[in-house]
């Protein structure tokens, strides 16, 4: 799904490429140019001078150069070879470093959970079912936003079953947030072409962003969630239902529910990792609102917008170490940065079965063939490559220069990430101090996250959190929830504001049931107001008898 809106500028070598990202919605992807990546030269966009009217700045202030281009190279940025101050800087602009050793992209671990895998026929994924292992993070995907009353709403009626089983994962030492919008939503669909303009509808005015906000919190509220992430990937673009003043109002969004948030939720926006989209947001005004930001560095290449016919890798960390720096040049600090991994490869069908390695010059005829159960063609997940490679008896061969795995039978290639991959990127994000990862999807493989198979270790001296080794309170005397400043107890004030895992609820001890269901088999829901009663039977029912007050009540009793 390319956009059609592609605003091209001048690229030297050293500059910015111009890739258009997938849409993080399941297995969707758009790419351009597949060849050169600083080969692109267009007038549609100019700054400085030779701007119309004089005055256009450079986005994401990369360096205008004399000639009235952006871009992040010496020809653009040193002042020596004409950069134009005051519309961008004119300095260039590298990553920090920092030791491989500190790890500090352990400091965050998010894998992204897509609520249609509990759907699924085959491969089928309950929140329950979730291999929690390696991570600090799950983001339930997605929830949309109402077209009239911009309130959050399922995106499959299905999916309202699943919320409370999955923040119930919170039992299990990690986060859950709730991540909102997903490329798809933001896709114009020919039988829904109002859809795609919601986003842009929402943040036009401060009454409709704060009915969003309103709902959002109340939503958090009522199923547990403690954090959001913002989807929204293609504000502005006027073929993903976009407006010119999307920009300015994605700022006030974010602004205001980080006002709205103070620090009981997290927020956080996921982000494309080309320049051709990554324009279209101001984040230099955002990130000091945003807890992290996720740099979606996966489906940087595919068979559809091949400008060259030749099989290409789309994690090569070749490629990412260009596209992640208009982020430098924005000044958002590496640490809030999490590194987009992927958990499925992009594929393609060869042109000759004798060649089939990167930087071979290797071509193709097309996508590879469908997996076994998602059957998309030039997609596969992790869970089908491997029963591929079992079945067949290959080894995969793993691709130094790119970080990628490589699999190859008879007129078929992937290229594809796994846990070994996954490791060379940490160690590359470590020497750059960027501070976490984010996994799509963990509903495409059964291994841990990147931070491996030991999962979170629990406390033993009562300290917990993030502060702490993300250790978990488990059976901890005082509580299992672990407050805000990493103790573990049971009161409102560990398990309510901040709780960082254990059963957390904004007024202590568990979610609020929404059926009346509750207790250790229902995820560990308490009753609240629920109108039979308060307290929590052994058996797990919400009322106000001796029978579920008395012996073996589980909450609320009296």
């Amino acid at each position: 799904m390319v956009s059609s809106s592609i605003l091209f500028l001048s690229f030297a070598a050293g500059a910015l490429a111009l890739i258009v990202p997938r849409s993080q919605d399941g297995l969707s992807v758009s790419l351009d140019p597949a060849g050169s990546l600083f080969s692109r030269q267009s007038a549609d966009l100019r700054c400085g001078s030779q701007s119309p009217g004089g005055s256009t700045r450079c986005p994401l202030n990369v360096c205008c150069s004399v000639a009235g281009y952006c871009g992040t190279s010496d020809a653009y940025c040193l002042p020596s070879n004409g950069c134009q101050a005051g519309f961008g800087t004119c300095q260039v602009r590298t990553a920090p470093t920092c030791s491989a050793g500190a790890k500090s992209s352990n400091g965050r671990s998010i894998g992204y959970y897509q609520a249609v895998a509990a759907r699924r026929p085959c491969d089928r994924v309950l929140p329950l079912q979730i291999n929690t292992a390696g991570y600090t993070h799950l983001y339930f995907s997605f929830v949309l936003i109402d077209r009239t009353s911009f309130a959050i709403t399922p995106a499959d009626a299905a999916d309202q079953a699943l919320y409370s089983q999955f923040t119930a994962l919170k039992s299990k030492g990690v986060q859950t947030w709730v991540a909102i919008g997903g490329g798809e939503f933001n896709t114009l669909d020919p039988n829904d072409p109002e859809r795609y303009k919601i986003w842009s509808r929402m943040a036009a005015s401060a009454t409709s962003r704060a009915q969003f906000i309103r709902s959002l919190v109340s939503f958090m509220a009522q199923y547990g969630f403690q954090g959001a992430d913002l989807d929204w990937e293609w504000p502005t673009d006027p073929n993903r239902g976009g407006s010119p003043v999307d920009t300015a109002n994605y700022v006030s969004l974010v602004r205001e529910l980080r006002v709205a948030f103070g620090t009981q939720y997290g927020l956080s926006m996921a982000i494309p990792a080309d320049w051709g989209s990554m324009l279209y947001f101001d984040m230099q005004a955002m990130h000091p609102y945003l807890d992290t930001i996720g740099l979606m560095s996966y489906d940087l290449r595919s068979f559809e917008y091949s400008t060259d016919g030749l099989i290409r890798a789309q994690t090569d960390i070749r490629d990412i170490t260009e596209f992640i720096k208009p982020l430098w040049y924005s000044s958002v600090p590496a640490a809030k940065i999490n590194l987009g991994l992927a958990s499925y490869g992009r594929g393609y069908t060869l042109r000759s079965s004798s060649c089939a390695s990167l930087d071979a010059n290797c071509g193709f005829t097309g996508p590879s063939a469908g997996g076994d159960c998602q059957r998309s063609p030039g997609v596969l997940s992790l869970n089908e490559i491997n029963r591929i490679a079992a079945a067949r008896g290959l080894t995969p061969r793993y691709d130094s220069k790119a970080m990628v795995k490589q699999l190859s039978w008879d007129n078929q290639w992937v290229g594809y990430d796994d846990a070994q991959t996954w490791a060379a990127k940490k160690t590359w994000a470590d020497s750059v101090c960027i501070g976490g990862t984010m996994v799509w999807a963990t509903d495409f493989t059964t291994i841990p996250g990147p931070l491996g198979g030991a999962g979170n270790p629990v406390t033993t001296d009562g300290r917990c959190g993030s502060a702490f080794g993300n250790a978990i309170c488990g059976n901890w005397p005082d509580g299992n929830c672990c407050s805000v400043a990493g103790w573990c107890g049971s009161s409102s004030a560990h398990c309510g504001n901040g709780c960082q895992s254990g059963n957390c609820n904004s007024t202590g001890g568990g979610n609020v049931t929404t059926d009346g269901r509750c207790g250790k088999d229902f995820g560990n829901t308490v009753c609240g107001s629920w109108p039979d009663g308060g307290c929590c039977s052994s058996a797990g029912w919400c009322g106000s008898s001796t029978a579920h007050c008395g012996t073996g009540c589980q909450s609320g009793c009296s």
